[in-house]
């Protein structure tokens, strides 16, 4: 069986540590017809939809792995160019579902915002298939002043491996969101890369997670900050049962010129069974003075005084876990503003710690 890598550090590590980036088994991708996309907007947005490719302007850009970007750029089967005007403002919902019959999801999202213009744009991914598989290229241009938000939420079933790249370019002033709750898939790969070229420019990306069983989590972050005053936040918060696995890799590249700039991440993860594994390498990269870098990482079991507290006021063991889960998940989800959407997560995330081995 060939292996197939993702997520690769931009700047490697030693290499018998065996982090540098995630080693999958190859996919043989059936190309079928496109997965249909349900899709509703309000306000000054324009949304429209292509065959091919039409992201060819990504420079240097490699995605989650070279073999899986180029996948989705030559073989994409659904295309959607979201695009608001100067001073527009606007909603957009995308749901993407997968089946038995279509197991195949190729696809792109590009997101152009003018000048002084915000966006936001709910994505939903469903659905189960054997050998289900889900590849999207999402491409961002800010403008600037504009406000781009892109909340997602990921149900897909225990068959299908969910690649994402996701990249970022932001003007002056500019502003984009991620906001992301990934709940299911065998294995999620999720990348993203910023260019924060210009001044001020801000980029934050929030996620939360559960693994179980045998899921595998991936997430990789390289944040470019070249303008001066430009900001990046990033966090990923979540809890792994059964024999789930996480990696975090997030790289802060400060360049020349970011004078004054900003750059936080943290990645938190709470362990409920002896056989999870987490692996987290925060990095720091820095060219210039004159600015502010701060870099966490935490992997452990519940604190056992918080557990016994609650459990001595009538829970169990299982639930008072899940009170101290939801408590670390929560902020994360409430940022999806939508109700619907947060108590599917909520009850999603429940139902896996209930069952867990």
């Amino acid at each position: 069986m060939r292996k197939v890598n993702y997520n690769e550090l931009p700047r490697p590590t030693f290499r018998w540590m065996k982090v540098n980036h995630l080693e999958l088994d190859g996919y043989d991708v059936p190309y079928l017809p496109s997965v249909d996309i349900k899709e509703t907007h309000e306000g000054d947005v324009k949304v429209s939809f292509y065959r091919g490719n039409g992201l060819d302007d990504l420079g240097d850009f490699t995605g989650a792995g070279r073999e899986a970007l180029r996948e989705a750029l030559n073989h994409s089967m659904n295309g959607c160019v979201i695009t608001v005007p100067e001073n527009g403002k606007g909603t957009v919902r995308l749901t993407y579902e997968i089946s038995k019959d279509m197991p195949a999801l190729m696809g792109q999202l590009k997101i152009e915002a003018a000048e002084d213009s915000e966006v936001e744009v709910y994505i939903l991914f469903e659905g189960d298939a054997p050998d289900g598989y889900v590849n999207i290229a999402e491409y961002i241009e800010a403008a600037a002043r504009a406000k781009v938000t892109v909340k997602k939420v990921q149900f897909n079933g225990p068959a299908v491996r969910h690649i994402e790249h996701r990249y970022v370019r932001s003007a002056k002033d500019s502003e984009v969101n991620y906001v992301s709750a990934e709940m299911g898939a065998k294995e999620a790969v999720l990348y993203y890369r910023t260019d924060l070229d210009e001044a001020e420019s801000k980029f934050k990306s929030h996620a939360m997670y559960v693994g179980s069983e045998d899921q595998v989590l991936d997430f990789s972050y390289w944040v470019l900050q070249k303008g001066e005053k430009s900001h990046a936040d990033i966090l990923t918060t979540g809890a792994l049962c059964d024999r789930s696995k996480k990696n975090f890799r997030g790289t802060l590249d400060f360049l020349r010129g970011c004078r004054k700039a900003v750059g936080s991440e943290t990645d938190e993860c709470l362990l409920l069974s002896p056989h999870v594994h987490s692996v987290s390498l925060p990095l720091l990269l820095c060219k210039e003075d004159d600015l502010e870098g701060d870099h966490a990482s935490s992997a452990g079991q519940i604190d056992k005084d918080k557990l016994y507290y609650l459990m001595s006021r009538g829970f169990s063991e299982k639930g008072a876990q899940l009170i101290i889960v939801e408590s670390n998940i929560r902020p994360v989800i409430d940022g999806l503003g939508d109700e619907a959407l947060i108590e599917r997560v909520l009850a999603a995330a429940r139902q896996k710690m209930r069952t867990q081995e």
